[in-house]
């Protein structure tokens, strides 16, 4: 059976204790995503999806993030397609029909030409996807190496332990509260508690998640360092500590149509023009090596390098930095 589609249901839903709009931010937010696509505001339209990302992210919103983002989704898609951006059109409601299957629309409050765009859009998403490439396109996978202690480092007590690749775990109330101690020997036992939380078997010698951790680390620093920035404190290094390795790695030169920054600012239209050299490079998580407690089925990380922007610069798209983010708080489960 198909569903009618609904967006203003699925987040009215989200209420406990219903508001008015004017009380609650996700929902006046929704509402401004709303009036700036009727009014046609596209640019509008687009701060304010991102900013309902952004409150969606957090903590206590979490419950509801699987109502939260087919509402999302469908508004990306209709305001890329309205932008003339037919492949963010296509990926929107690709990751739309993850969450809502066989869904409909509405043809009289939408284009039809949108419309049609969104059935054939559900016609390709019903279809069995395609295998992905073997695993060795893409990074090592960590799971099938026997672990090594060896790759865990020596702590000294060092005052600088924040700035290091544990910055990806750490919450700004830990980082402060380390800051605060009074000598190297405090700070070597609150590196050892800190460890030590987050052992998944305590009655093994060694403990699984440090290794783990570092031994992504020392990969990061091998192959993604350049001469300005350690590998395991770059923006890819950050997302395979978290994340782990992806299913595979694309990579290809910068196109026409490649306007990434518009992505994130859209009165910004100068970023990326014909005849840029540079590459950009993406990492594919399928659902295998997505953390179970996370709704999404497919997760799609880039890295743009290009003289004078960067080497591996992360394309911060809403959906991926909020999977990271909630990643990240899943790894710290106690914080």
């Amino acid at each position: 059976m198909r569903l009618r589609l609904a967006p203003w249901l699925l987040l009215s839903a989200l209420l406990v204790t219903p508001l008015p709009a004017a009380e609650d931010p996700l929902l006046q937010t929704f509402l401004e995503v709303k009036a700036a696509y009727r009014a046609k505001r596209w640019a509008d339209a687009e701060v304010a999806l991102r900013h309902l990302l952004e409150l969606a992210a957090a903590p206590e919103r979490e419950p509801e993030l699987p109502k939260i983002l087919p509402a999302y989704h469908f508004y990306a898609a209709a305001v890329a397609w309205e932008l003339k951006d037919e492949d963010r059109a296509r990926e929107e409601l690709a990751r739309y029909f993850e969450l809502q299957p066989g869904a409909t629309i509405d043809p009289g409050l939408y284009p039809k030409s949108y419309c049609a765009f969104f059935d054939a859009q559900r016609t390709a998403a019903a279809r069995v996807a395609p295998p992905a490439p073997p695993a060795a396109a893409g990074l090592p996978n960590f799971s099938t190496i026997v672990a090594d202690e060896s790759t865990v480092p020596a702590y000294s007590g060092s005052t600088d332990w924040p700035d290091t690749p544990v910055k990806h775990l750490l919450t700004e109330a830990e980082k402060k509260d380390f800051r605060g101690l009074p000598d190297d020997e405090a700070r070597r036992e609150w590196v050892f508690r800190f460890w030590k939380g987050l052992d998944p078997d305590p009655a093994t010698a060694e403990n699984e998640f440090e290794i783990e951790f570092y031994r992504r680390a020392q990969y990061a620093d091998q192959n993604f360092s350049t001469e300005t920035v350690r590998g395991s404190l770059s923006d890819r290094g950050w997302v395979l500590l978290i994340l782990g390795p992806p299913s595979y790695v694309g990579r290809r030169r910068i196109a026409r149509s490649d306007d990434i920054m518009m992505r994130l600012n859209p009165t910004n239209r100068s970023f990326v023009t014909a005849g840029d050299e540079g590459e950009i490079e993406t990492w594919y998580y399928r659902s295998d090596r997505i953390p179970k407690a996370l709704p999404f089925r497919e997760l799609t990380y880039r890295f743009l390098t290009k003289q004078g922007y960067g080497n591996g610069v992360f394309q911060k798209d809403s959906r991926e930095l909020l999977a990271l983010e909630k990643a990240t708080r899943l790894l710290r489960p106690r914080s």
